[in-house]
């Protein structure tokens, strides 16, 4: 796999790698920058996969902010149900959206 894009993001690299048929987008631990990293997404072309790794980014420092956690491709938070990461690059909330969202599953709770 080649590297193709890459952000720096919450204490980890956001990567963006072409494996010949698709766009695999994954994080990696800056402790720890061997290999591609864990697996988020996939996509069709460069373009949607970079625009996945934005928005990521994106929710995934929101969702820091509200007490949650990566886990294997889930945000996860000690109480409620985890939030499926590709369910979110589905979606591409924006930035409103995804605090409202946030802010009601606390408040759910």
């Amino acid at each position: 796999m080649e590297i193709k894009h890459q952000i720096r993001c919450s204490g980890s690299d956001v990567l963006v790698c072409e494996d010949g048929r698709s766009y695999q987008l994954t994080i990696q631990a800056l402790t720890n920058p061997l290999g591609f990293g864990q697996a988020l997404g996939t996509f069709d072309t460069l373009e949607e996969a970079i625009e996945g790794a934005e928005h990521f980014c994106l929710v995934y420092r929101i969702a820091k902010e509200h007490g949650y956690y990566l886990k294997n491709d889930e945000l996860v938070r000690h109480e409620g149900k985890p939030i499926a990461v590709q369910w979110l690059l589905e979606r591409r909330f924006t930035e409103q959206e995804w605090c409202e969202l946030i802010a009601s599953r606390a408040a759910a709770v």
